[in-house]
């Protein structure tokens, strides 16, 4: 018989945080069964829907005794206090990216989790996708020879949908680095299979209006020599959905940005955008992938084919792989060590766009 669900509580309830919800309530490896969050409305809504007990504070939800494991999807700047607090109370965590915004807060993280003996697992990126999960593994598994380069390129409206201050406040953890390069960093790590072992990058400010540079180029070299660049706009012109085959969406003028944030958070459970986050292109000695509509696109010399993928809830890998260690005693792949390599990159993005210079890594964490 299979083991029983992890039984959770999720810390936050904005707009990314209830795309999680189908994923924590219908699975098989995750029951639900409190949140925390300071809006009164949101927690009642909540709490009629799924049965659910509701807290006001971090403090409350981790000494729920029923509670075995949180995921922490509260403001970036705040990633850290909360999953120490849940760590130390002996809860197992799933935090949302990016794990943290500096090097020593994803380290108290890691030895929290190590002195408590509980597990700290990084998630809620895009390399998570059941189709960059399936690239991965053809790239690992030899099958089409030895890889030579990794692309992944995005543009979406970014900047110009409804945003809180600290999500533009580069101090906090905001605009698109801190938010959206965790995805691609993944990603491209994910299907290395190597360490990265420097970073090259500039950040572009097109409207200081929005305040953080909403727009990045990274030139990535891992451990083996292998290349990879990261493309990232926000500022809402191309649309990179033109080229995936999504439809494009495109957001009107916003006039207040708090209110129009409010009524995303009470809007239900959201977008599942799990998968097709731009355009992936993976190129090996015997052929090239890309991520698609369809599935994942093999390129060979004489051929084209279409290689099918499941879809499935966001944070149900996460949900599965933290159950296979909790109830089944397998390590974890995303750990906070994970986590922690992958928000180098990140803060390397920003000091190489300062220093205009390359950065090493020194975490050289292997997937």
């Amino acid at each position: 018989m299979p083991a029983e669900a992890v039984r959770f509580g999720l810390i936050g309830v904005g707009v990314g945080a209830r795309q999680l919800l189908p994923a924590l309530t219908t699975g098989a490896h995750a029951r639900l069964v409190a949140v925390a969050d300071l809006r009164t409305d949101g927690l009642e809504s909540l709490k009629h829907q799924f049965g659910i007990r509701t807290y006001l504070s971090v403090d409350e939800l981790v000494r729920d005794p029923e509670v075995e494991a949180v995921w922490v999807a509260t403001p970036n700047h705040l990633h850290a206090e909360h999953a120490i607090a849940a760590l130390l109370a002996g809860k197992h965590v799933v935090v949302s990216k990016p794990m943290a915004i500096t090097l020593a807060e994803s380290s108290a993280m890691i030895d929290a989790a190590r002195r408590n003996q509980v597990h700290l697992l990084a998630g809620h990126t895009q390399s998570m996708a059941p189709s960059i999960r399936r690239m991965a593994a053809m790239v690992r598994s030899g099958e089409l020879g030895k890889l030579g380069m990794l692309h992944t390129w995005h543009y979406t409206d970014w900047m110009y949908r409804p945003r809180l201050p600290a999500e533009l406040d580069v101090a906090q953890g905001g605009g698109p680095v801190f938010r959206q390069a965790s995805h691609q960093v993944d990603i491209v790590r994910s299907i290395a299979g190597s360490a990265v072992r420097s970073v090259r990058a500039s950040v572009v400010q097109l409207d200081p209006a929005r305040g953080a540079p909403g727009a990045y180029t990274a030139y990535l070299q891992f451990a083996d020599g292998v290349p990879a660049t990261l493309v990232y706009s926000g500022y809402g012109r191309f649309a990179m959905d033109e080229l995936t085959g999504r439809e494009v969406q495109r957001n009107g003028a916003i006039e207040d940005d708090l209110a129009a944030k409010e009524a995303l958070r009470n809007a239900g459970s959201g977008s599942n955008s799990l998968g097709l986050f731009g355009l992936t292109l993976v190129s090996c000695e015997r052929g090239d992938l890309r991520e698609s509509s369809e599935g994942v696109v093999l390129y060979e010399r004489d051929a084209r084919r279409i290689l099918p993928v499941a879809d499935e809830p966001r944070g149900a890998a996460e949900l599965e792989e933290l159950y296979n260690a909790v109830r089944r005693g397998q390590p974890l792949t995303h750990d906070g060590e994970w986590g922690q390599a992958t928000l180098e990159v990140c803060l390397a993005i920003h000091e190489s766009a300062r220093t205009r210079s390359d950065i090493q890594i020194q975490e050289m964490r292997l997937c």
